[in-house]
C-alpha cells in the first residue's frame, strides 16, 4: 500500500460508493451487520493474494534482457498485495505499484491455490494493472458499480490482504470524494476510513450491494508513519471501469488527454473573474513540454465552458469526456476569457501508454525451503525460495519447524520427506508446527503450486 510520501498517481476521472435504492432504509442508517456478512461471503471468493517477487537494487542492476533469474531469499524480496478477478478467463485487477519491477508475480485465490501470472497491461498515469492467470476452469468474479452514486457516508467495504493476513475484512463509510492529494494532475480518489493498511493495495473496496465501487491504493500517514490512520483513498471504479475494459481487449488504454491542469470553480473565483458561473474547468497551467501543440489556444485563466458542444460542468466531467475522445481529433472548446465567450480548436493527445514489467523465465522450484538441522532440536529454516510453493505461506528464514501435521521432525531429510505432496493421506496443504520468537506457531504450508 503506498502512503502519501511515495508515488501512487491516477489519471483520473470518478467518485465512490453505495446509493441505497428506493424502498430501502435511509442511507444514513447503519446496515445491519448480517447485510455487511452476506455480501462478504458473496464477494470473497473473487479476492486474491498477489505476491510479486522483486529483486534487490544492487541485484536489479545485474539484469540483461528476459534471461532466466536465480532469485533466492539473498538478492530477493516478496511483496504481497491484493486483487480481484474481473472476468470468468482469469483476469485480475490491481494497482501497478504492487508488480512493477517485479521478475515474478503470482496471485493465490481464496481457495488457496497459487498460479503464476502474467501482467497483461499497464497504465502510465494511473496506479492500474491488469494480470492473467490460467485457472483451468471459470473463476468467480465481481462486478463493478457506479462510483459517481457514491456519497459521504455511504457504508464500504475493504477485503485485502494487510501484511499478509489475506481475506481480511474491514468497514466503514465514504469520508470524502473527489479527492485531489496531489499525486497526479487527474486526482479523483475516493476517501475511506475502512482500515487498509499495506498489503491492501489493488483490493477492491465494495458498496453494500456487494459491487465494487474503488480499488484501495494510497494511505495517509503523517511523516514517516506507514499504519492506517483511518484515512485511506481509492481510485473509483468508474475509472477503473473504464481502464479495464480497454486493457482486456487490446493490452492498452488508447485514452485521449489535454495538456491541462484544471480546478474547481468556486464561488469566489467566479465573482474574481467574472465567470459566469460554477461550471466549467479552471485552467491552472498548460504543460510545458506540449504547449506547442495546443498553438496557444488555451492559457491559465481560462474556463472551459463545454467540450465539443456539451457543457463541462467540473474538472473530472472535462477528463472524462477527453479521456474517451479519439487521438487525433479535433475538440470544439468553449472557453471563458476576459470576460467573454469564445470558442478554440485544440488536438485530442494521447496519454503515454504503460509499458509492462519485464516479468524473467523463474522456475517454480518445489517446496523452496533450505532446511539445516536446528540448534536445539527441530529443523531451522535457512531460507525461503521466492518461487517456491511455500513462499507465500509466511514461512520465513530463522522459523524452527518441530511438527509436520502429527509427525515431529528432528533432520532436513525426514521434514523434506514429511512434506512431500505424494505421501499417505496428505492434502494440498500440510499443517506446519513452527517455533518463532520461542512461541510455537501452526502454518499452513502449500505442498505444489499451479504454476
Amino acid at each position: 500500500m503506498h502512503s502519501l510520501t511515495r508515488r501512487c498517481a491516477a489519471f483520473g476521472v470518478f467518485l465512490l460508493l453505495c446509493l441505497a435504492a428506493p424502498g430501502q432504509r435511509p442511507a444514513w442508517a447503519e446496515p445491519p451487520s448480517d447485510q455487511i456478512a452476506m455480501v462478504v461471503a458473496k464477494v470473497k471468493p473473487a479476492v486474491v493474494t498477489v505476491f510479486s517477487v522483486k529483486l534487490l537494487p544492487k541485484e536489479r542492476q545485474k539484469l540483461t534482457g528476459d534471461a532466466p533469474i536465480a532469485a533466492s531469499s539473498e538478492n530477493s524480496t516478496i511483496v504481497n498485495g491484493s486483487g480481484f478477478v474481473i472476468d470468468p478467463s482469469g483476469f485480475i485487477a490491481t494497482n501497478k505499484h504492487v508488480i512493477e519491477d517485479a521478475v515474478s508475480v503470482s496471485v493465490v485465490t481464496a481457495d488457496g491455490v497459487r498460479y503464476k501470472a502474467a501482467i497483461v497491461g499497464v497504465t502510465s498515469k494511473a496506479d492500474i494493472a491488469l494480470l492473467k492467470i490460467d485457472a483451468g476452469t471459470p473463476l468467480p468474479t465481481v462486478a463493478f458499480g457506479d462510483s459517481d452514486k457514491m456519497r459521504v457516508g455511504d457504508t464500504v467495504i475493504a477485503i485485502g490482504s494487510p501484511f499478509g493476513f489475506d481475506q481480511s475484512v474491514t468497514a466503514g463509510i465514504v469520508s470524502g470524494v473527489n479527492r485531489n492529494i496531489m499525486e497526479s494532475p487527474f486526482d479523483d480518489y475516493i476517501q475511506t476510513d475502512a482500515t487498509i493498511n499495506h498489503g491492501n493495495s489493488g483490493g477492491p473496496l465494495f458498496n453494500v450491494s456487494g459491487e465494487v465501487i474503488g480499488m484501495n491504493s494510497v494511505l495517509f500517514g503523517p511523516g514517516d508513519y506507514s499504519g492506517s490512520i483511518g484515512i485511506g483513498f481509492a481510485i473509483p471504479s468508474d475509472e477503473l471501469n473504464f481502464v479495464y475494459k480497454r486493457l482486456i481487449a487490446n493490452g492498452s488504454v488508447k485514452a485521449g488527454m489535454l495538456p491541462l491542469r484544471t480546478q474547481q470553480v468556486t464561488w469566489m473565483l467566479a465573482r474574481a473573474i467574472g465567470a459566469p458561473g460554477v461550471d466549467g474547468a479552471l485552467v491552472d497551467s498548460v504543460d510545458a513540454d506540449r504547449k506547442g501543440m495546443m498553438k496557444g489556444q488555451i492559457k491559465p485563466g481560462d474556463v472551459i465552458l463545454s467540450f465539443d458542444g456539451q457543457m463541462v460542468s467540473d474538472p473530472r466531467d472535462l477528463a472524462r469526456k477527453v479521456v474517451q475522445a479519439a487521438i487525433g481529433a479535433d475538440a470544439a472548446l468553449e472557453v471563458f476569457r476576459d470576460g467573454k465567450r469564445l470558442v478554440v480548436h485544440v488536438p485530442i493527445l494521447a496519454w503515454p501508454e504503460g509499458i509492462p514489467p519485464v516479468l524473467h523465465n523463474i522456475e517454480f522450484r518445489g517446496l523452496g525451503l533450505d532446511l539445516i538441522s536446528g540448534p536445539h532440536g527441530g529443523v531451522l529454516v535457512a531460507g525461503v525460495d521466492p518461487n517456491g510453493s511455500a513462499a507465500s505461506s509466511g514461512i520465513k528464514k530463522g522459523d524452527i519447524i518441530l511438527r509436520v501435521q502429527s509427525q515431529s521432525v528432528s533432520s532436513p531429510d525426514q521434514a523434506l520427506r514429511a512434506l512431500r505432496p505424494d505421501q499417505p493421506g496428505m492434502h494440498d496443504y500440510a499443517a506446519v508446527l513452527l517455533e518463532r520468537n520461542n512461541e510455537p506457531l501452526w502454518i499452513p504450508v502449500p505442498l505444489s503450486g499451479k504454476e
